[in-house]
């Protein structure tokens, strides 16, 4: 998977970062957004933890960094924050996934 930085923003002494890959599930681009706090990006070797913040059934990335704002305690206890957008935004329908649990009409 190839992601592409679309945007880097600072914040709180780490850096806010706006993604793009394209997803092979959804055939479509999906956007997510990752904060880095200031122990992640002052040394790239140090390993810090990561909490994925779900915002929404209809919710992009930029709905949780901006609405749920982690980031200014994420960048004091040094955790990173991944957003992900919880909703593919193709313009051509998505197939249906059958499951176990997919009643058949």
């Amino acid at each position: 998977m190839s992601v592409q930085t679309k945007a880097t923003i600072a914040s709180f002494g780490g850096k806010l970062l706006k993604l793009t890959h394209n997803a092979s599930t959804t055939n479509c681009e999906m956007g997510f957004n990752l904060y880095l706090p200031p122990q992640a990006t002052s040394n790239t070797s140090h390993k810090v933890p990561l909490l994925i913040y779900l915002a929404g059934l209809t919710c992009t990335g930029d709905n949780g960094a901006e609405k749920g704002f982690f980031q200014h305690k994420a960048s004091e206890k040094g955790i990173a924050v991944l957003y992900p957008d919880t909703s593919p935004r193709a313009s051509a329908p998505i197939p249906a996934i059958i499951s176990p649990f997919t009643p058949l009409h």
